[in-house]
């Protein structure tokens, strides 16, 4: 039932975007991609920078929190530096200052044709977290890959769409109550996630990035309090918010 409204909620929030989208864009004029701004759609850059600034809200499950859905909210700073005409560096920050994730790697993006890009990358994290609270301290760190692949289409009026899906990787997880060592048995291939992504001009020279991450894994990085570990994939969804500068 909790998965049923949840997803109910994604749809009137993505629908009333739909809205929003639709009535900003009926007057733009339909310019060439080249000229958009964007950091989840796959195509080749123009610019040597792209920055955009913004938020992640995950919902934790029933399965870590027992009794009430909790939402854990996270700033997000997402950055492409162009290499190549097809290569570019996506880097990406996950702060909440008390655990934080630092994501980096090469994407290869190309365009098929006057609608549609796809591309491949691979990024390496590193995630850190510490708890000192009411005398009770824990600090935990590991390491994560995610290889993906993206598959981008383009709109008419300058609305871009991206579906990309990743694999999530955990290796070097340690994890500390105090001073002493918790064993935990994580997986290597901990699981997978799926990112639907519209992107498109918002006001002035900014654009505005809305998404929805479907995560589907036995270890989620910020829920590394809870020590625990499962033998099956737990769904997490995320939306996420972000402004293009």
């Amino acid at each position: 039932m909790s998965t049923t409204l949840h997803l109910q909620k994604i749809a009137v929030f993505f629908t009333f975007f739909s809205i929003f989208c639709a009535a900003n864009v009926s007057f733009a004029q339909n310019i060439p991609v080249e000229e958009q701004k964007f950091v989840y759609f796959p195509h080749p850059m123009k610019n040597k920078w792209a920055t955009s600034i913004g938020i992640t809200a995950t919902t934790l499950p029933y399965d870590i929190t027992e009794e009430l859905h909790f939402r854990v909210p996270a700033g997000d700073l997402h950055v492409l530096r162009r290499i190549s005409d097809k290569v570019s560096l996506d880097g990406r920050v996950s702060f909440q200052f008390l655990q934080n994730l630092f994501t980096v790697g090469p994407a290869f993006n190309t365009k098929l044709n006057d609608r549609f890009s796809v591309g491949v990358g691979d990024q390496v994290g590193y995630w850190f977290g510490f708890v000192n609270f009411a005398g009770y301290k824990s600090k935990a760190s590991g390491w994560q890959n995610y290889p993906n692949v993206s598959v981008g289409y383009r709109f008419k009026r300058q609305v871009l769409l991206t579906l990309r899906a990743d694999a999530i990787m955990n290796f070097g997880v340690k994890t500390y109550a105090g001073n002493s060592r918790v064993t935990t048995d994580y997986r290597l291939l901990s699981g997978s996630s799926y990112t639907l992504a519209v992107e498109q001009p918002f006001y002035g020279k900014k654009s505005l990035t809305l998404g929805f991450r479907a995560i589907y894994t036995d270890f989620f990085w910020q829920t590394w309090p809870a020590f625990e570990s499962f033998d099956r994939n737990i769904f997490f969804p995320q939306l996420i918010i972000g402004l293009i500068l």
